[in-house]
């Protein structure tokens, strides 16, 4: 383990973090919030270690895979400890725990939020909790690998270990350019949201900051009741469209304008991800036709809506499913197992990987009355190794372990089995509401000390993919190889 390139590029992730702070910094100056101490006590604190990390650093910086899988998640911890300092100082938050959650939600994409009352906060708080979204949704250490200075070995390391197993396409020779291109797309996908949003009437900030909401697929919104607020067809219509643009992979939009490569190796997944979302659109808005609403109209509006919002993992909310019958809400809690496409900012477990686990088990059905039959894995017209089939299937296995386990310890201080089945899965998934006490209208802030702190451990082993957090409680990883 190279301690000092790990230091290294740690202090480059704060030094990151304390001038992206400096934006709030300024909207609490120019609207005079008395929030100044809140923002700069973390940008000082941020330089300082910063450049502390950074002194004496080595002239050539090698990160190998056990060097990118700490720089990965030490990296994401500390800069969820030292983005929740805003939060915690604020004095909006009721302690640290529940600033570091929010921070945790934020920098996950999770969007599950303690607060009670959304719009009670000053706008340079709420800009900063968006930023979290927004910074966490391509990545910090994928943010980081355009900003930081040159790598000389492992920039392909630390990428792996932060974007999907299955997902790594490089459109560019060289990693950092790669992931210029790809914030250059979530910029533009960001940017043309929020016009898009003030033709339908909304002001600078709540376009903006739903935007930033919309396109790191999290959800957090500026209004108490998320995109219900606005009461608009056009507005639902817009953030769903860019909902389903996030959801699929970045990666598709560098290849469709940037090569000339064929965009079939894509196929399978996109194809998988319109239909799923499709069929339980369907399922969705005849149950609520039936059960919940007059029209026909309403039941797609609202139905549409919130299986888009699911099924991408952002958790933006129009309507309270938690009134909806039995058979709508398993839909949604299925959706939140599934999510969206690899490579994209959404969570779960991915499209990708559940086609895979139904390949494999149709494959073994078929060489049970075939035995001698060669039956390849094909995922996007290219065959899948059984290395990759068997990440694959042992993610899909821990994912649905711990998911159990976590569920279980919910139970632990009596929260009830609705409560500690979706908010786990929501929290696992980066989905944000969930049901119970936490469904689409309510917050996390009721839940126990202990509660919340399994539900962090959810959001960052699911925004990590658990290998990685793994990794380093075991013995033989900070051995010498």
């Amino acid at each position: 383990m190279r301690f000092r390139h790990v230091l290294t590029l740690l202090g480059a992730l704060f030094l990151v973090l304390g001038a992206l702070l400096i934006i709030p910094l300024i909207i609490s100056v120019l609207n005079k919030d008395s929030l100044l101490f809140a923002f700069t006590v973390p940008i000082i604190l941020a330089g300082g270690i910063g450049l502390i990390l950074e002194y004496n650093k080595p002239e050539k910086i090698v990160i190998e895979k056990r060097e990118a899988v700490a720089i990965v998640v030490f990296g994401w911890l500390f800069v969820s400890l030292l983005g929740a300092l805003p939060f915690h100082l604020s004095g909006y938050f009721n302690g640290f725990l529940d600033a570091f959650f929010e921070s945790v939600s934020g920098f996950t994409t999770t969007g599950a939020s303690v607060l009670n009352d959304i719009e009670a906060l000053p706008a340079s708080l709420l800009v900063w909790r968006s930023m979290t979204h927004w910074i966490g949704g391509m990545g910090i250490i994928i943010l980081a690998l355009v900003v930081l200075p040159a790598i000389n070995v492992g920039a392909r390391n630390l990428y792996n270990f932060e974007s999907s197993s299955i997902a790594q396409e490089q459109i560019t020779p060289k990693i950092k350019d790669t992931a210029r291109l790809l914030w250059i797309v979530y910029l533009t996908l960001t940017v043309a949201e929020t016009i898009l949003l003030l033709l339908c009437g909304l002001s600078f900030y709540d376009a903006a900051l739903t935007a930033m909401a919309t396109i790191p697929t999290g959800g957090f919104s500026p209004r108490n009741a998320s995109i219900a607020h606005y009461a608009s067809p056009s507005v639902e219509a817009i953030v769903v469209i860019f909902m389903i643009l996030a959801g699929i992979n970045f990666s598709l939009y560098l290849v469709v304008f940037k090569t000339n490569k064929s965009i079939r190796q894509f196929g399978d997944v996109i194809k998988f991800y319109l239909v799923i979302m499709f069929v339980s659109t369907v399922i969705v808005v005849a149950d609520l036709r039936m059960h919940s609403y007059d029209t026909l109209m309403e039941s797609f509006r609202f139905g549409a809506f919130q299986v888009v919002s699911i099924n991408t993992t952002t958790g933006f909310v129009t309507a309270d499913y938690a009134r909806w019958l039995p058979l709508s809400q398993i839909i949604l809690l299925i959706l939140m197992f599934i999510g969206a496409c690899p490579g994209s900012t959404t969570g779960a477990i991915k499209n990708s990987r559940i086609i895979i686990l139904m390949k494999s088990i149709y494959r073994e059905l078929i060489q049970l009355i075939h035995p001698r039959a060669v039956t390849p894995i094909r995922l996007n017209n290219r065959v899948i190794d059984d290395k990759t089939i068997k990440t694959v299937l042992v993610f899909i296995c821990m994912y649905l372990v711990f998911f159990f386990v976590a569920s279980l310890l919910m139970t632990f201080s009596g929260t009830d089995l609705n409560t500690s089945i979706y908010s786990v899965a929501t929290t696992l998934g980066g989905v944000g509401p969930g049901l119970g006490i936490t469904g689409p209208l309510n917050s996390y802030a009721g839940l126990s000390v202990f509660n919340k702190i399994v539900l962090i451990a959810c959001m960052l082993l699911g925004r990590l993919e658990f290998y990685s957090v793994f990794l380093i409680f075991i013995p033989k990883f900070w051995k010498k190889a």
